[in-house]
């Protein structure tokens, strides 16, 4: 956040990229209320966890998700319950769980008043597509509560990157 302050102090900012997500909500704290004081947006990467809301597995080794301890043996099997309840809301609104994901960072936009622009990787046609049809997702308030206590913030297990990783990023300290 004090980076952010600095920073603004010297240069106009528009836009702060940064990690957010349903299971990565380190920024709501400190960094969110920063942004919207300064009227700085925010382009979100890792929305979906690298996978993890959707219930993707890392494929093997060569897999980056094998190393991120959220993939890890035992935090796998503690996030299970997360994935499995944001599939549970996915289905009853009749669209996917990442669709449902990218919407919720979509809401937390007008809620946090701050311009929140989600994006996302895809190797696919058919993640594009997907991702695309989020736009048509529509949340109110019942709703993001509703994915918030079946994805409570701080309750992912497992850390976003690794100790090292973790030491070199800004927006952890």
């Amino acid at each position: 956040m004090e980076t952010i302050r600095r920073a603004a102090k010297v240069h106009p900012i528009s836009d702060l990229q940064i990690e957010y997500g349903l299971a990565s909500r380190g920024v709501e704290a400190r960094i969110l209320p920063a942004l919207r004081e300064l009227g700085i947006g925010m382009t979100a990467y890792g929305v979906l966890s690298r996978g993890l809301l959707t219930g993707a597995k890392p494929s093997g080794p060569r897999d980056m998700r094998a190393h991120f301890p959220r993939f890890a043996a035992g935090n796998a099997e503690k996030n299970q319950p997360l994935v499995d309840a944001l599939a549970r809301l996915a289905a009853a609104k009749h669209v996917s769980p990442a669709q449902l994901a990218i919407a919720w960072v979509r809401a937390r936009s007008a809620a946090e008043e701050v311009t929140i622009v989600p994006t996302m990787g895809s190797r696919t046609r058919k993640h594009i597509a997907e991702a695309l049809g989020s736009l048509d997702v529509s949340l109110d308030a019942s709703d993001v509560a509703a994915l918030e206590a079946a994805v409570p913030a701080g309750q992912v297990a497992g850390a976003r990157y690794g100790e090292a990783q973790l030491a070199a990023l800004d927006s952890e300290r």
